[in-house]
């Protein structure tokens, strides 16, 4: 989300919201809350942050309870809200940042008059977003002031629905308002009820009685605010006092539709956005000169029809010729309302495949955006550029990618992957469910404990032991059939080395252990008088609070019992060598595990954790300590690993030392480790997802996009999955492997990264420095120093490659040029000249088009032919090269907010086919170059139209 108030705008501040966010300027203010812009600390970005003024009118409670539902909401057209913070009695909302302007400040700055057409598309923006508001369960949620200053328009040309400052959670009969804009808000905004129903709801307020607010509320305002884009001028506060719609460049039918919207009667309004929305989708037949051509083939047929009874030849001649035209118009006709229909079908494909795409659907997202693309409308570009981004072809930096979706029947009680990640496992409304990861196909639905207290294991891919109905099971996935079953249980482990199992049902008091193979019965476990913790109704949550967990080899079983306190380690092969480590204790949850003779643990009495590791050849405790947080551990074979606070940390069990492995941006609640390729996923209380990598390297982060009570990493997959939503979200690492064009020295500290023209060398540049590299192995051939005298700057950097080689040109504010060579970085030229001016005024030349960008202004392109004026390109970011690529143009640019480099792909008409993030050169022969600034240098092909297709059908 991104607003601003013109009176408040740019006031410096600077301090730190939850150790996390970064306020640094006030960039709007209004009468419930000031808005700030902010700065995600972790992961450098920028976001929106609303420091709340209802604390003295409202509980924590309700606010709190006004967020999470905001938070739930997921739409393209809507800005995510991400958390909840109360500091020093406040209250700060985090959400979004926006890029771009609000309509209202579009409309003050002048000179702003976008046509009918993007009006209605706009407008089947908003309508889409208020269908989906509107539809939220139980009653829907009303915006409640919708206005210019409330819908930011999009350097991609799409509008963000923004400012839920007064969102309603609408009751049965409605909702009482508590704000309004006068311009832009209905009768009942203002208590007046001009309904002519009769039981039209009321609610007392006071003395007398509050007109409640329903979806139609929301409709008006939206009209208002089209009235307001259509004719540039607010409309009157009284609705009665509105004057229609009369201006020649505004067709009847959408005048029609804003006169209906308005209407001081709610009665008389569109009843639902849905209906509005379909209004606008069916102008082309509301249209009177399609009404007056219709009429006039109704004319025309009569006159045809007396002519016939008349008779002659002649008039039979004529009438066959206008037959004739009447059919080629008729055909024209149908025609237009058939591109119609198709393009309506596309752009609800592309809106749903965004949708899908923000989600993690990417099957989906690419199904959907290929069938829009397919149907050839004037909405190409959106869908190649949806089918592009779904297929992830040029997001080369990305290491784990949304992969899929898996809707479930049910809430999943557990959900877990298989070692090598080929399998995804979950138990839900007493199902045992495994999914193929690569594929989403379902390979087992068998009866399950009906308990979310029951668990699974895999041993290898294609074997799942579970707590099935009526008695443990293993089942082959490859050959569907069960190898054994055994008695009823709930609780399960497998041994690393897959020989034994351990089962125990929960409220018994005692264990068994299997044979992994055959199912036979090794021994049974007496718990001497405690027993895994028993839920009154098991239907529902399973709070995970009993540790219960097998050795390397199956000769230990470690039990914690949450019920008593107790944490026992059981020696299978000699029970006389059973250990106690706790009798009796406050601790009511248990968790941890066996790595060799180490048992790792933590428990949780409610207010502090206390975690240690025993060795138990030993018997001693190699370490331990306790702090006021929750601590969270995984021990297995690949080692130790404790999650404190915002730290997932590696521990050494022996000398009892901790390597960083990941670092929250807030509290780590769950996490997972794939020792073996030292990789880690995290879920952190803000709703964020994290995948690290060993040292701490971070291979991609997620917002609110996802759960993460269930986390597993294994293999090439990640899953994420939560008690309270029906559905498995997949990621999965992509082999970047293929792209790797170099690999370089990451200290080589740069802006920009070029390859020479002759492929032999790559120059990495910043304003005081630049490497030149073998293209081949990434050698330092040469480490520059641009020499700057006192007091003078680089006033520009452009690499240059023509018949004249490849070198890089260093221009001073002080007039002073150096050119530097690309092949060994020598000194190749320095002359004086005319200082610049200072403007940064350049300019770009293609074939066909002329490009003009000044410091602070906005990119305008030109024929080069007609001198016509033909388009702009993005405002808000700094252009940096622009280059043609047979019909296409590749627009590279600096983001001014977070520095980051990328760029757009345009077709001829400049709409955007594509977005390249981290891209750094384009060469010559098409190929794209991409800097993740990581050290890693990686190449890719422009995808044609037919190649994405191609993808798109195999995927």
């Amino acid at each position: 989300m991104g607003r601003a108030a013109p009176e408040s705008r740019g006031r410096a501040v600077s301090r730190l919201i939850a150790e996390t966010y970064e306020i640094q300027e006030e960039i709007g203010a209004g009468g419930i809350g000031v808005v700030y812009r902010g700065w995600h600390t972790r992961l450098d970005k920028p976001v929106v942050l609303k420091a709340e003024r209802r604390m003295l009118k409202a509980r924590i409670g309700e606010l709190r309870r006004e967020v999470n539902m905001l938070k739930q909401l997921s739409h393209t057209y809507i800005p995510q809200v991400y958390d909840f913070i109360t500091e020093e009695d406040t209250v700060y909302t985090v959400m979004d940042y926006i890029e771009g302007k609000s309509m209202a400040e579009l409309l003050r700055e002048g000179g702003w008059a976008p046509s009918q057409a993007e009006i209605i598309g706009w407008a089947r923006q908003l309508l889409d977003a208020l269908c989906y508001l509107h539809g939220q369960p139980p009653y829907g949620i009303l915006h409640g002031d919708i206005k210019p200053a409330n819908i930011m328009l999009t350097p991609r040309g799409d509008i963000r629905l923004i400012d839920f400052n007064i969102a309603l959670a609408l009751g049965e009969e409605g909702a009482v308002q508590v704000g309004h804009s006068r311009g832009y808000a209905s009768p009942e905004h203002y208590g007046i009820d001009y309904s002519t129903r009769r039981g039209r709801s009321t609610q007392p307020s006071g003395a007398g009685a509050a007109v409640l607010l329903d979806v139609r509320s929301d409709i008006y305002c939206l009209g208002a605010t089209l009235y307001h884009l259509l004719t540039g001028a607010t409309p009157a506060e009284n609705a009665r006092d509105v004057v229609p719609i009369r201006s020649a460049n505004v067709s009847p039918a959408v005048a029609d539709i804003v006169r209906k919207a308005m209407t001081p009667d709610p009665d008389e309004r569109f009843q639902t956005a849905r209906e509005m929305l379909d209004a606008f989708e069916s102008l082309y037949d509301n249209d009177p000169r399609v009404r007056r051509y219709q009429q006039w083939v109704r004319v025309t047929a009569a006159i045809l029809g007396a002519i016939l009874l008349i008779g002659g030849a002649s008039a039979f001649t004529g009438l066959r010729q206008m037959e004739r035209v009447q059919a080629a118009e008729a055909e024209a006709a149908r025609l237009a309302e058939e591109r119609e229909r198709t393009a309506k079908q596309a752009l609800s494909k592309i809106t749903q495949a965004e949708a899908a795409c923000q989600q993690g659907d990417m099957a989906q997202a690419v199904s959907l955006s290929r069938e829009a693309l397919l149907l050839h409308t004037v909405y190409d570009a959106r869908a190649q550029r949806a089918l592009t981004e779904a297929l992830g072809v040029y997001d080369l930096s990305a290491n784990f990618r949304p992969h899929r979706r898996i809707d479930l029947p049910g809430e999943p009680g557990k959900a877990i992957l298989s070692p090598e990640g080929t399998r995804a496992g979950t138990i839900t409304g007493g199902q045992l469910l495994v999914f193929d990861t690569e594929s989403g196909e379902q390979l087992a639905s068998l009866p399950a404990e009906d308990s979310a207290l029951a668990n699974l294991v895999f041993s290898g891919e294609d074997v799942v032991i579970y707590a099935g109905e009526g008695g443990l099971r293993a089942y082959d996935l490859s050959r569907k059939q069960e190898l054994w079953s055994g008695g009823r249980a709930t609780a399960v482990a497998l041994s690393a080395d897959g020989t034994a199992v351990a089962a125990a049902y929960h409220g018994d008091s005692a264990a068994t252990i299997y044979d992994a193979a055959t199912g036979a019965v090794r021994q049974t476990v007496d718990f001497q008088g405690n027993a895994l913790h028993a839920l009154f109704n098991d239907a529902f949550v399973d709070p995970d609070s009993d540790m219960f967990q097998l050795n390397g080899d199956g000769s230990m079983l470690a039990v914690g019992f949450s019920d008593s306190g107790a944490l026992w380690i059981y020696d299978l092969q000699d029970r006389s060598g059973d250990i106690q480590i706790y009798g009796q204790s406050e601790i009511n949850w248990f968790e941890g595990g066996f790595h060799g003779p180490y048992l790792a643990f933590t428990g949780w009495d409610g207010t502090e954790s206390s975690f240690a590791i025993i060795d138990t050849a030993a018997l001693i405790q190699t370490g331990g300590y306790a702090q006021p947080i929750k601590f969270r551990v995984q021990a297995d074979e690949s080692g130790v690993y404790l999650s404190a606070g915002r730290l997932l940390a590696r521990m050494d069990p022996a000398a009892f030392t901790d390597t960083e492995m990941a670092y929250g941006n807030s509290y780590i609640t769950a996490a997972a480790v794939d020792g073996g390729r030292n990789t880690a996923l995290i879920a952190t209380e803000d709703g964020t997802l994290s995948i690290f990598e060993a040292g701490g390297n971070c291979l991609g982060v997620w917002e609110n996009q996802e759960p993460g009570r269930f986390l597993d990493i294994a293999g090439n997959f990640a899953l994420a999955a939560s008690s309270d939503q029906p559905v498995l979200y997949l990621r999965k690492r992509a082999d970047r492997q293929k792209e790797l064009l170099l690999t370089y020295d990451s200290a080589c500290g740069h802006n920009e990264a070029r390859l020479s023209g002759d492929g032999k060398t790559v120059m990495l540049f910043r304003y005081d420095r630049f490497y030149v590299l073998d293209a081949d192995g990434g050698e330092v051939l040469a480490d520059v120093e641009i020499p700057l005298s006192e007091g003078d700057q680089v006033y520009d950097q452009q690499f240059r490659r023509d018949e004249r080689g490849s070198r890089l040109e260093v221009v001073c504010y002080s007039g002073r040029t150096l050119t530097y060579s690309a092949a060994d970085g020598s000194l190749l030229m320095e002359k004086y000249g005319t200082p610049p001016d200072g403007s940064l005024f350049e300019e770009f030349l293609t074939k066909r088009l002329r490009i003009e960008r000044a410091l602070h202004g906005v990119p305008a392109v030109y024929d080069r032919a007609t001198g016509e004026r033909i388009g702009q390109l993005k405002p808000e970011d700094y252009l940096t090269y622009v280059t043609e690529v047979g019909e296409y143009v590749m627009t590279e640019y600096v983001s001014s907010q977070t520095g980051e480099r990328y760029g757009l792909l345009l077709n001829e008409n400049l709409e955007i086919l594509a977005e390249l993030p981290e891209l750094c050169d384009v060469l010559a022969d098409g190929r794209l170059v991409f800097d993740d600034g990581k050290g890693n240098l990686r190449q890719s092909q422009m995808y044609s139209v037919e190649e994405l297709l191609e993808l798109a059908e195999r995927y």
